[in-house]
């Protein structure tokens, strides 16, 4: 029995037109980033540019999802024959949805993990805040009058010994701040007041909520390139933005850029829950912003900015929109792209009887269908000679004048095995080889036009 199996990707599904919109995005985000973006706001708004135009091409799409489908093979079930080998192969859609099954099951283990890692940071952090005996009256002075300044709620403060990234925050409407033994002894007061400010920025700009919304979204498009970049673009953003934040309320930017490279200095190996102050979040490039004495951006360069990275995820959207239906065509003649793997199994070998004669034996290993011992004789008019004229065939009918005989060749009466197609299915599928794409492994790409699509 031949084996096999057919994977079918359709141009227009919203798979396909996701990968085209972040690809696109991520691409001319990056070269817009690189030409050096001044306003943080905009910067942001660029980070975000792939999540939007994922989640648009998705709602735009609407219920034509066009999902990838697995076929298999199928007896007595013609709605797609594909050449493999020396035969056809007939694949018919399974029933149960593969494709659907295992992305909701990659998709909920790991949004099952980010709660967990989210609870398991709460449980840290609360536990080191009811843990913590005395805190120091310098943390909880500076702490309250930053929370004033920004008017965010005054955080619950503990104190750990030893923290990877100096502090971390947890909450929005009841915050919980932690903070490092080793760098409260590093740190003077306007160094802790500016890292304490950078964490309380992140409660005044809800960073957390919208950091958990945007791993959702990435863990639920996991499949999806480019949105690893997005979500890591887009932490770095928001920790330039917090510094800035953390800057206009302390009017401290080099002490803010003291307490980063003390952090880096102090901080220790391993995981962390929620360090903003780690040091992968490039902390060179932050301190060199911090103390770059540039004039902020101009209004007119920041609307400038903001029409740029609005013209990208515009753009990216149409062109996940627009090029699908462009490659199928106006008779949608690739309508999807099929993968296809078979494998037939070897054909043994007949051996020929002793004496036989080499062209028998041939005749045999085609498994057609002959007489070998009866010899049929067909006559057969040449067919340009001048006995084929009607005015000899009008002859052969006068018993009074000769009919030109015509002249016989001797000939097996071989007859091919006929191949039947199911009409229907000619008429629903079409299947068109993709170039000479074979490889030795039983792997094909074909293009496929669904013709009652």
């Amino acid at each position: 029995m031949d084996l096999g199996v057919l994977l079918s990707v359709p141009l227009e599904s919203v798979a396909i037109r996701a990968v085209i919109a972040s690809l696109a995005a991520v691409f001319v985000a990056r070269l817009l980033l690189r030409s050096g973006l001044r306003c943080p706001q905009v910067r942001v708004l660029a980070a975000i540019v792939p999540l939007v135009a994922l989640v648009a091409v998705v709602l735009l799409s609407g219920t034509q999802l066009r999902l990838p489908t697995v076929m298999l093979p199928a007896d007595g079930v013609n709605a797609l024959s594909i050449p493999v080998q020396d035969g056809y192969l007939h694949f018919a859609p399974i029933t149960v949805p593969v494709i659907a099954g295992v992305w909701a099951s990659v998709a909920a283990v790991r949004l099952v993990r980010r709660a967990m890692a989210i609870g398991r940071v709460r449980r840290q952090a609360r536990s080191a805040v009811h843990a913590a005996g005395t805190v120091p009256t310098r943390v909880v002075r500076l702490a309250s009058s930053v929370a004033a300044a920004m008017e965010v709620p005054v955080p619950d403060v503990g104190v750990v010994e030893r923290c990877r990234g100096g502090a971390y925050v947890v909450g929005t409407r009841r915050p919980l701040l932690v903070v490092g033994q080793e760098l409260l002894e590093v740190l003077d007061d306007e160094e802790l007041e500016g890292v304490l400010a950078h964490e309380l920025a992140h409660i005044r700009r809800r960073d957390t909520p919208m950091a958990n919304l945007l791993g959702v979204v990435r863990d639920l498009m996991f499949f999806v390139p480019g949105g690893g970049w997005a979500v890591q673009q887009l932490h770095r953003e928001r920790e330039l933005a917090a510094d800035q934040l953390a800057v206009s309320v302390t009017r401290r930017p080099g002490a803010l850029a003291s307490g980063l490279l003390k952090v880096l200095e102090e901080a220790p190996s391993g995981s962390a829950p929620c360090a903003a102050l780690a040091p992968s979040s490039s902390v060179v490039d932050r301190v060199r912003i911090l103390v770059d004495e540039s004039a902020p951006a101009s209004p007119i360069r920041r609307g400038s900015e903001t029409v740029a990275v609005a013209v990208v995820a515009v753009a990216s959207i149409l062109g996940a929109l627009v090029l699908p239906a462009a490659l199928t065509g106006a008779d949608r003649e690739r309508e999807a792209v099929a993968l296809v793997w078979s494998t037939t199994p070897p054909v043994e070998a007949a051996t020929p009887a002793t004496g036989e004669a080499r062209v028998f034996d041939t005749y045999r290993r085609t498994a057609l269908e002959f007489a070998p011992t009866n010899v049929r004789v067909y006559g057969r008019l040449a067919e340009h000679s001048q006995d084929n004229r009607r005015a000899a065939l009008h002859a052969c009918a006068d018993l009074a004048t000769g009919c030109p005989v015509p002249q016989s060749s001797p000939s097996l009466g071989l007859r091919p095995r006929a191949i039947t197609f199911d009409d229907e299915a000619l008429q629903r599928w079409e299947a068109t080889p993709m170039g000479n794409f074979e490889s030795a492994d039983g792997f094909r790409m074909f293009w496929l036009a669904n013709q009652t699509g």
